[in-house]
């Protein structure tokens, strides 16, 4: 099961003829579940690969609107067998460079809550006390 979004969540951001179209080798009319998840799995793993350069718990970001549009974007494009148009490359291209971001820890996936693990062998120490404040300048 992908981690990331399901096929409600590549519903809700294409349109049907297209997912059918894209899935349909059988000429049933129905949108194929199982090439939609392989295609979303197959997302969810460079989407962990990227997340996971800086959060060391990748599952707790399975409810992230962001990476689900990343993960659905990445899959559709994945669904394409040759010849993908412009839009659908732009869409890859976009999502790639948002988990850059994410990578980078431009774009915050935590809220800003992430925190830095300590490293072996690192001194830590308290800092002197602010000369100027709010206490020290009363008087001006």
């Amino acid at each position: 099961m992908p981690l990331f979004a399901t096929l409600a969540d590549m519903q809700a951001r294409f349109e049907a003829r297209d997912l059918i179209q894209l899935t349909d080798e059988n000429g049933t009319g129905e949108i194929d579940a199982a090439r939609v998840d392989a295609a979303l799995t197959r997302a969810d793993g460079i989407i962990t690969g990227y997340v996971a350069r800086r959060h060391k718990d990748v599952a707790l970001f399975a409810g992230s609107q962001l990476l689900s549009d990343i993960a659905c974007d990445l899959a559709f494009a994945e669904l394409w067998r040759s010849d993908r148009p412009e839009h659908v490359k732009d869409r890859h291209k976009d999502a790639m460079k948002r988990l850059s971001d994410i990578s980078a820890g431009t774009i915050v996936l935590d809220g800003g809550q992430e925190v830095a693990e300590p490293r072996p062998d690192a001194i830590m120490f308290p800092g002197q006390p602010n000369t100027f404040g709010r206490d020290s300048l009363k008087s001006f």
